[in-house]
């Protein structure tokens, strides 16, 4: 059935500004998706930089406030009081958080001809005590010599010109890595020596400033290992990276030594092996990560304050120290521990996002599609109950004006002889026995739709129930002057099933094919038993015409409640459109099956395949 040019107009008009609106939701779901996205990795990206800065900062304050506490200027030191090297040293371990960082205090004289070579602080007795080089020092002592054989400048030309320490990446070993740095600035020019470790700078005790002094010496503050890493770098990591169930990232400090040596880790085995996917790295002494950006601080993406080259970090890292060799320096690395690494996360998140709103919007697009189409099924139903309300009421009006116009003329006197009256209660009956059978059509058609219906199963004979069949519409037959051709096999097996379900599935058949067969004015009916499947048999019942025939468009349609084939309805053809239907159903209930083979203007078959007993018997 054709749905009329006004509604395809209103479909079209429902479906394109639908359509429209579907893909701009799509289209604005996505940059909104990546918009956040985008915006959740540049919050993460800040919090991460800023939470690796403050611990970068706070590293710093805690290694460099015991040089701080020992400045003394060259000038003020010419009475070469050593005390107040001891004195300073016992205030910053009154106030320093972690005293225990610093495990020796030297004063060393790399000059051999010296005695005794080194001096280190009794913390106990608060006295220097003499003793042999230490063994630590040892490979830097042929340094430490050759840079304090140089004289000092001036200090009063030092004061009123002191520089800050020049940017070198040239390694300690190379001697003109020291002629490049003020030794004389009592802030600037500490030396760092992470293998050790330790920090080291020249003093002058006392030695008249003059190109020909002698050598100065050097002050050597040993740290503990053990201590930064297991109480510095582990407060620090809970202090920065705490989150409410334990530490949001894995962390560990390394050296830029390939391979790299871990020098504290949060979890075993991160840091052993170059982190890849890490979320964050930053050189302790300032090395920079990202040359584009010139920034010692690297994260998993361009946070927020450095969209460009003119957002550098201008920080100022470990002023007071010379640069130290990249491969000396010490790296913290972190990554977070759930989840996987954040870029991975974000995408993950942007992902996940996209899914479920292109989800949503695809099930959006489903109920719409759903609706459209339910909707023209309704129309397309309501024009079909419309076409059965009109095919309905011209199949009643007919017997029922038989009947009657015979009432009448029985009534007025017109009949008048005992044969007219026979022809007219013939005539009437068979009015009334159609107009019976046509509610009794509509009746099992709604009780089979609303699951009604009950049928009594028993094995039958596959000729009794085509004879019924025939028996019941032997004057339909009759009267519409048909030929009718068995070719019924002999033995056939039984069937399963309602014997009045299944005459009554053969009796529309035949009807069917009595109202379409044409001119021609043949029916065959067939039935034989055939292979089904390769273990399984049926018998098919086939009932044919040689009539105006079902195209091929309305093949898919015939078996729908109240369809008629505009070809029918042009041919005024009457009909409910309720005969194939409830064959069907019959069909089915009988766990069998109905079929057709058609050809326009070469007839129709139809055949009703049931499943033999014996199978059904032996699968029970």
């Amino acid at each position: 059935m054709k749905i009329p040019f006004r509604e395809h107009s209103v479909s079209t008009v429902v479906i394109i500004p639908s359509a429209l609106i579907v893909i701009a939701l799509g289209v604005l779901q996505y940059r909104w998706s990546s918009r956040i996205s985008e915006a959740t990795a540049i919050r993460l990206a800040d919090s991460l930089q800023m939470s690796m800065i403050n611990w970068q900062k706070d590293f710093f304050r805690y290694f460099s406030e015991v040089g701080l506490a020992l400045r003394i200027d060259p000038i003020d030191d010419q009475s070469g009081n050593i005390s107040q090297y001891i004195r300073r040293f016992a205030e910053w371990r009154a106030a320093a958080k972690y005293p225990k960082m610093v495990s020796n205090f030297y004063v060393l004289k790399p000059d051999s001809a010296v005695r005794p070579p080194a001096l280190r602080l009794n913390t106990q007795t608060r006295q220097f005590e003499s003793q042999d080089w230490p063994a630590q020092f040892e490979p830097l002592r042929p340094d430490l010599a050759r840079i304090s054989a140089e004289p000092l400048p001036n200090p009063a030309l030092a004061a009123n010109s002191r520089t800050l320490l020049e940017t070198t990446s040239v390694a300690p070993s190379e001697p003109e890595a020291y002629g490049r740095l003020d030794l004389s600035d009592p802030i600037a020019g500490w030396w760092f020596e992470p293998e050790i470790p330790a920090i080291f700078h020249r003093v002058t005790m006392g030695v008249p400033f003059s190109r020909k002094g002698r050598p100065v010496d050097w002050i050597a503050i040993e740290l503990d290992q053990h201590e930064i890493q297991k109480s510095i770098f582990s407060d620090l990591s809970r202090t920065y990276f705490q989150g409410t169930d334990g530490l949001d990232y894995l962390v560990a400090v390394v050296s830029g030594s390939k391979p790299p040596r871990v020098m504290y880790s949060s979890d075993p085995g991160f840091g052993n092996s170059e982190a890849l996917d890490a979320d964050g790295i930053i050189d302790l002494f300032g090395h920079v990560q990202d040359k584009s950006l010139r920034s010692p601080v690297h994260v998993f993406h361009t946070p927020s304050d450095n969209k460009g080259p003119d957002a550098s970090m201008k920080i100022s890292w470990f002023p007071f120290l010379r640069e130290i060799p990249e491969r000396q320096d010490w790296r913290l690395v972190v990554r977070h521990r759930r989840g996987g690494a954040l870029g991975a996360f974000v995408n993950e998140m942007h992902r996940r996002d996209l899914a479920i709103g292109f989800g949503v919007l695809i099930v959006l697009v489903v109920n719409m599609a759903m609706l459209i189409v339910t909707s023209h099924r309704a129309q397309r139903l309501a024009q079909l109950q419309m076409d059965f309300v009109t095919a309905v009421s011209h199949e009643l009006r007919t017997p029922l004006t038989v009947i009657i116009s015979g009432a009448d003329n029985i009534r007025n006197g017109v009949v008048g002889t005992t044969q007219q009256m026979v022809q007219y209660g013939s005539v009437i009956g068979n009015q009334a026995r159609h107009l019976f059978g046509l509610v009794e059509r509509i009746l099992l058609f709604a009780a089979t739709r609303q699951g009604r219906q009950h049928y009594t199963f028993q094995p039958l004979e596959v000729q009794e129930v085509i004879d019924a069949a025939l028996g019941s519409s032997a004057e339909l037959i009759e009267a519409s002057h048909f030929t009718v051709e068995c070719d019924i096999e002999q033995d056939l097996p039984q069937v399963l099933g309602d014997a009045s379900a299944l005459s009554q599935c053969l009796q529309n058949l035949i009807t069917n094919a009595l109202k379409y067969g044409s001119e021609e004015r043949w029916m065959g009916i067939r039935a034989s038993v055939c292979q089904h499947g390769s273990a399984s048999k049926e018998v098919r019942i086939s009932i044919s015409d040689r009539g105006i025939g079902i195209s091929q468009g309305d093949l898919p349609h015939i078996f729908e409640p109240f369809y008629r084939s505009p070809s029918v309805r042009v041919a005024q053809i009457h009909g409910t459109g309720l005969g194939l239907p409830l064959s069907k159903s019959i069909a089915e209930a009988m766990k069998g099956r109905l079929t057709v083979m058609s050809e326009p203007d070469r007839g129709s078959t139809f055949t009703l395949h049931l499943p033999c007993f014996e199978k059904i018997a032996q699968a029970v």
